[in-house]
């Protein structure tokens, strides 16, 4: 019996170390299926080199091609963390993406945040078509940001450079200019300012969003210039009149 109860644990033993060197050695490119299921195949990733804990690879999304590298420190996640180190790949020098990023089961905080994408892409990532139809550059950075209600703190800024809009094949997008939001956690929500400069429009408003509540973007939108009789009508079609613009209230629910 002894003997028996000796194989057993040896086996049990062996059968762990194996476990565990295959996940040890599982390839980065897992990573990739489960990408592909998440964003329904418009985000992939491609030439990964290395393992799921330190490697390197492509983001691929529609025709653009992001470098990027992560490490995973294996000793937090014993103590229910998951910490990632995120930086751009080989060929990339703009410091972008770059992040330490830890997940535990009810928080998420990000560390020197910092990320430069086309804004195409992020309508791409989300499974919208944006051809044509989003143009210029997103900057997004926090030096401490953590998101964990009721208790969440930190402040992000996000600008849209260059933000234009095409609503019709062929005709003149709209020009927005510059857009930024500052984006601050406080307990269960997150809210911030939005305003713009230069663009067809001057705009004015706020964000804010809560889990139970949803995500409300509320502007007050108005022309720069008072003859551009095409652009009011278009916006009295979207919207209030309030003052000299429209106020427009979009909702989108986070669950």
């Amino acid at each position: 019996m002894a003997r028996r109860q000796r194989s057993v644990l040896v086996l049990s033993v062996v059968a762990v170390m194996v476990a565990i060197e295959g996940i040890w050695l599982a390839p980065a490119s897992l990573i990739d299926m489960r990408l592909a299921e998440t964003t329904h195949g418009s985000v992939r990733l491609t030439d990964t080199d290395g393992t799921l804990w330190h490697a390197r690879g492509t983001v691929t999304i529609g025709t653009a091609r992001i470098p990027i590298a992560w490490r995973i420190d294996v000793w937090p996640i014993f103590f229910g963390e998951l910490r990632v180190h995120v930086m751009p790949g080989v060929g990339k020098d703009t410091g972008s993406p770059r992040a330490d990023i830890t997940f535990t089961r009810h928080s998420v905080g990000l560390r020197d945040l910092e990320l430069n994408v086309p804004a195409s892409l992020i309508a791409t990532a989300s499974g919208r078509p944006a051809a044509g139809v989003i143009e210029g550059d997103v900057n997004v950075n926090a030096a401490a940001f953590d998101w964990s209600p009721p208790n969440s703190h930190g402040e992000a800024r996000v600008s849209w450079r260059g933000a234009r809009l095409r609503f019709i094949a062929g005709a003149a997008p709209l020009d927005l200019g510059d857009l930024r939001v500052t984006v601050t956690a406080e307990g269960d929500r997150l809210s911030g300012p939005v305003a713009n400069e230069g663009g067809d429009l001057d705009v004015r408003g706020d964000l804010t969003a809560r889990e139970q509540d949803g995500m409300r973007l509320g502007l007050v939108l108005t022309p720069r210039r008072s003859d551009n009789a095409q652009l009011a009508l278009a916006l009295a079609l979207i919207g209030t009149a309030e003052g000299a613009g429209w106020r427009v209230d979009w909702r989108l629910p986070l669950r």
